[in-house]
């Protein structure tokens, strides 16, 4: 299996998948634990497996076009790579949700002009 790219407005579908296909891993919860935590928390057996932080980070990385990635590169862990990716993604899918709804409500309360 491998893992799926990520499109614009997609991002709810994508994020079950991913963490579908970590699941999968071997290491599967050091590696969800790396993305959904901060390493400041982690305990010391997680500080001695920094690679999977670094595993997990690579994987969120082949799941991105480079259009995304170049938004967010400059995060070095997994847990910032998938924040700033959500926030990124939510917003986006958030103004794609508004702007669905200014274009329905406008095509609901269309009314025609006089000698159209």
């Amino acid at each position: 299996m491998r893992i799926l790219l990520l499109y614009w407005g997609e991002y709810s579908q994508w994020r079950e998948r991913f963490m579908n296909y970590l699941e999968e891993q071997t290491d599967v919860e050091p590696m969800i634990n790396s993305i959904k935590n901060d390493p400041k928390f982690w305990t010391a057996q997680e500080k001695k497996t920094r690679k999977i932080d670094r595993l997990a980070r690579s994987l969120l990385i082949q799941g991105l076009p480079n259009d995304i990635y170049s938004l967010i590169d400059s995060n070095k862990t997994a847990k910032d790579l998938w924040d700033t990716l959500e926030r990124q993604m939510r917003g986006f899918e958030y103004g794609e949700q508004d702007r669905k709804a200014a274009i329905l409500y406008e095509y609901e309360t269309f009314k025609a002009n006089e000698g159209e």
